[in-house]
């Protein structure tokens, strides 16, 4: 998404630009697939708004049409739908109903969401400035853009000063474990709390294409076209020459440029650039560059089955919004998920193959799960009277690659996908296993050799380490800079953390650099 955002905003300016893409369609995570008549989406199940979408839509006068996504979050018999700004004050009654020991506990939580979920708002209420420059509207600066700045810079702040882990704040406020697990392990580890107990805002910032999230770069590419930017599909950059600004891909072809956005993994793009004949201080800067991002981990990735039911969706419905974030064991998963998976992957090699899985299936079935049902959202999705179900867990990439070491991947995909089909089985969708018509497994293996991110990850960095990249709301606008010459980078490897938005954001800014920077070499040239 952010290789078609940079290239659309350079294309528009008067480039000639040509988007590299090693897959067959644009768009990177953001995509949906057909089978049998069902669609499914791919990566994200809805991109939130953030003031950046909508802007940029209208920005690039792109008319795409987007419902809002409705989000339901559940654990066990409890389910709150998250329709309107009461989803909050619910969602809190349900622990207490849930956790009757902890509610003095869960009231200080509550509080916190509330202060969280107002700094959210604040941020998502306006257009970002990159995509709506209030300097050209002077009525919309005066009325709208200079009276929000006051709750921006606060929330800003809040930002700077909230970044612990939320497990640690909670642990701080509450001894219950399970209360802890309920509201933060569908988040990924490390996740700042300002981001973590601020998300139930964002679901009123959901939203969703008719036909799917696949829809979205389908519209980004044919603007881009559109604009004279051209795409080489089944082009993967295997080698960057700083020095000669030449890309090679694995089919032998070479491209030269006079700019490169650089928008995938960022250890890709160290470990197949040739800096050789750069000058000797450049040469050091990006290997500095280079050896700081390999020191990182990345982020967790995620483990998704794909389920087409001989049901009608109005049964699922019944249940959940489209959108559900659902538990279906108050337990949580305690150690199982921090300390446990450490400790696995440190003795894998010689851990017994039943050990594993009696893991493997209690993390899965205890977990809590982002389900979507995409006929909910546009019952074109399915056949009539199906329902196509999309269920994820996050899940540690190395496990995956550890177990296809010894030969246990295969097992691993259907021991994973019969643990989370059991447990919503026995839990909210009772009779779900019988009716199944086919299903389809992708663990973070599948992410990670289809889209090259280092370990499957979908967001970029490990929030459990010192992020290599800006983090900061103001560091956004530097997040594109790298110390090789001409050479910009821009997607969820240049700010953590980091989802579509982000995105969208930091290929817009890269083309900014870019462009701004050719048109002085340009101008100069002239002047020669």
């Amino acid at each position: 998404m952010a290789g078609l955002a940079a290239g659309t905003y350079l294309a528009r300016a008067g480039f000639a630009v040509t988007l590299l893409e090693r897959n067959g369609r644009c768009g990177g995570l953001v995509g949906s697939f057909e089978r049998d008549g069902f669609t499914f989406d791919a990566g994200p199940r809805a991109v939130g708004d953030a003031g950046i979408l909508s802007a940029m839509l209208k920005d690039l006068q792109i008319d795409l049409p987007l419902a809002r996504g409705l989000v339901s979050t559940g654990i066990e018999r409890e389910m709150v739908h998250h329709d309107d700004g009461s989803g909050v004050a619910r969602y809190c009654d349900s622990l207490r109903r849930l956790f009757p020991e902890s509610v003095r506990d869960i009231a200080a939580i509550e509080r916190r969401v509330k202060t969280c979920c107002a700094m959210a708002r604040a941020l998502n209420r306006l257009p970002n400035p990159a995509f709506r420059n209030p300097l050209a509207e002077p009525a919309y600066l005066i009325t709208r853009f200079i009276p929000w700045l006051p709750s921006f810079f606060a929330s800003a702040l809040h930002a700077r000063l909230h970044r612990a882990p939320v497990e640690r704040v909670l642990e701080g406020i509450t001894a219950d474990g399970s209360l802890r697990d309920m509201v933060c392990q569908h988040f990924f580890k490390g996740t700042p709390e300002r981001f973590a107990l601020g998300y139930f805002e964002n679901f009123a910032d959901y939203r969703y294409p008719p036909g799917g999230t696949g829809r979205l770069p389908e519209a980004l590419e044919r603007k881009f076209r559109s604009l004279g930017g051209a795409v080489a599909f089944g082009s993967e950059a295997v080698r960057i020459d700083a020095g000669e600004r030449r890309v090679a891909d694995g089919e032998g072809r070479e491209y030269p440029y006079d700019a490169l956005v650089w928008a995938a993994d960022l250890k890709s793009l160290y470990r197949r650039l040739d800096a050789s004949s750069l000058r000797p201080r450049e040469r050091e800067r990006v290997r500095r560059e280079g050896a700081r991002y390999e020191a990182v981990p990345p982020g967790e990735s995620v483990l998704s089955v794909f389920i087409g039911v001989n049901e009608p969706p109005e049964r699922f419905g019944q249940i959940s919004r489209g959108h559900c974030l659902y538990a279906p064991s108050r337990q949580g998963l305690a150690d199982a998920r921090f300390g446990g998976i450490a400790r696995l992957k440190e003795t894998f090699a010689d851990l017994a193959k039943e050990d594993f899985f009696a893991w493997l299936e209690a993390y899965c079935a205890r977990n809590s799960f982002e389900i979507s049902i995409p006929a909910l959202k546009d019952p074109s999705l399915a056949p009539p009277g199906k329902t196509g179900l999309e269920i994820s867990v996050l899940f540690d990439g190395e496990i995956t690659r550890l177990a296809e070491a010894r030969g246990w991947l295969e097992e691993t995909r259907e021991r994973a996908a019969e643990a989370m089909i059991g447990a919503l089985d026995a839990s909210i969708y009772p009779g779900l296993r019988k009716n199944i018509l086919f299903r389809s497994v992708s663990t973070p293996l599948t992410v990670a050799r289809r889209f090259l991110t280092d370990g499957g990850a979908i967001t970029g960095w490990s929030l459990e380490a010192r992020s290599p990249v800006p983090s900061s709301l103001p560091g956004v606008f530097s997040a594109v800079r790298t110390g090789i010459p001409r050479v910009w980078k821009a997607g969820q490897w240049s700010f953590s953390p980091s989802g579509v938005p982000i995105a969208l954001l930091t290929g817009r800014i890269a083309a900014g650099a870019a462009g701004r920077f050719l048109s002085r070499e340009a101008s100069r040239a002239g002047r020669r």
